[in-house]
């Protein structure tokens, strides 16, 4: 974890900002996934719709990114990839910006 930049607080910020709830997966997956960035492992997540899997993985990769790290996240399709682009992103970077370094 960055110093002073806690995953779960970016998390509960970037769901609020969006007028939405965390979700007890939502949490469990960001948390994991921000270890296995960490850690450099591999990391297998299946989450069923509704889970808020965008910014399950998200969050992490901003903390990550906020360490001067490469974040790269790959989609299967472009309207995921227009809905990151466009929707998710600059929402999370809305929501999160009085808690960033």
């Amino acid at each position: 974890m960055a110093v002073g930049v806690d995953v779960r607080e970016l998390l509960e910020a970037a769901v609020s900002g969006i007028a939405g709830q965390t979700r007890p997966g939502q949490v469990e997956m960001a948390q994991a996934v921000d270890t296995a960035m960490h850690e450099g492992s591999h990391l297998l997540v299946q989450a069923g719709t509704g889970t808020g899997k965008s910014l399950g993985y998200l969050v992490p990769a901003l903390v990550h990114a906020i360490e001067d790290r490469r974040v790269v996240v790959s989609t299967a399709t472009l309207a995921l990839q227009s809905q990151l682009v466009d929707r998710d992103v600059p929402a999370l970077l809305d929501a999160t910006e009085k808690l960033l370094p």
